[in-house]
Formats: C-alpha cells, sequence, structure tokens
C-alpha cells in the first residue's frame, strides 16, 4: 500500500469498530505487511475485513484475505490441472503459469502417469495434488521448467531429438514470474 492516508482512515475504522488503541509501533508492522500491494488490494482487503471480522484482525488476518488461503489455490490449481488433462491429455508437453504444479505434478509420478489415472482415482488423487501443492507451495526453490509429455518422453527414450512444442497454460490470465 502506498496511500498512508488512506491506510491510517481504514485501520482507523478497525480500531472504532473493535473498539481498540492501536501502539505506533504496531500500526508500523500493519504498514510494513501491506506495503507490498497495491492500494486496490489493500482497500480490498480493509473493506472484506471491516464487513467480516468478529476480532480485531492481526496481520495475517490481513495476508490471507490479499494473497488468499494456500488450500483455496491449491483446488484451484487442481481445476486447472484436470481442464488441461481433459483438453490435452497425455501426450503433449505441457508449461503451467504457476511452477508449483510441475514440481507436484513430478512428485506423484509426472505428467503422462498422472494422466492415465481413472475417473475412480481422481477424488484421491485431488486430495494427494493438494497436500503436496500446500507443502510445496510452502517451501522457497526451483521448479521444473515444463512437463513432459508421452511423446517427448518416447523420443527421447528413442534417441529422436524432436523439437516438442510445449503447450503454455494460464499465462494469460495470470502474471507469474518462472525461475528457471
Amino acid at each position: 500500500m502506498k496511500d498512508e492516508i488512506k491506510f491510517k482512515e481504514y485501520l482507523a475504522m478497525l480500531c472504532e469498530l473493535h473498539d481498540r488503541t492501536i501502539s505506533k509501533l504496531l500500526t508500523d508492522l500493519y504498514w510494513k505487511v501491506l506495503e507490498p500491494f497495491d492500494d486496490e488490494q489493500c482497500e480490498a482487503a480493509f473493506k472484506e475485513l471491516i464487513y467480516s471480522s468478529k476480532f480485531f484482525p492481526k496481520p495475517a488476518d490481513f495476508i490471507e484475505v490479499l494473497r488468499g488461503k494456500r488450500e483455496n489455490h491449491a483446488t484451484e490449481a487442481w481445476l486447472e490441472v484436470i481442464g488441461v488433462i481433459a483438453g490435452i491429455g497425455n501426450y503433449q508437453s505441457v508449461k503451467f503459469a504457476d511452477p508449483v504444479i510441475h514440481s507436484v505434478i513430478n512428485a506423484m509420478g509426472g505428467w503422462p502417469q498422472l494422466c492415465m489415472m481413472e475417473i475412480s482415482e481422481q477424488k484421491w488423487k485431488q486430495k494427494e495434488f493438494e497436500r503436496l501443492y500446500e507443502v510445496i507451495s510452502a517451501r522457497e526453490g526451483n521448479h521444473p521448467t515444463y512437463l513432459p509429455g508421452t511423446h517427448e518422453q518416447e523420443n527421447y527414450k528413442t534417441g529422436f531429438e524432436v523439437e516438442q512444442e510445449i503447450r503454455r497454460i494460464g499465462f494469460e490470465k495470470k502474471k507469474i514470474k518462472l525461475v528457471n
């Protein structure tokens, strides 16, 4: 947040609403927590917390509203993966905008393996995916740049060096900085 006047107004509203006084040290802490986010995001977070919080929100409450719960990210990522499995399948190599997905799918056996799951396995695979996503996304580290499909894997095994097209997924709706 860059607009300090708006910040102080919203914080004062929260204090008034919850019958709290807040120290300069705590005010500075909230300011530091909100600093990386833009004004529109912070205003929306303040409004949501004003309407929904029964108690005075902690900095973690702001972060949760601003970034969303990690479980929600895991479910959104799973839904994206399921859509790609249905639309593209296991033969094509894919690159998701969220690189955490690559690490999760590799931990589950790889792209072709996940695509070959039976419908009856889907709910268990979803639980596994979401659990792994939460753990892996909480860690710092590098992720694979893409997931090779069956065609690329088979060509590699047989010694063919055929350049494979990698389908890019989710880049048009998200701007996530990838680490190669």
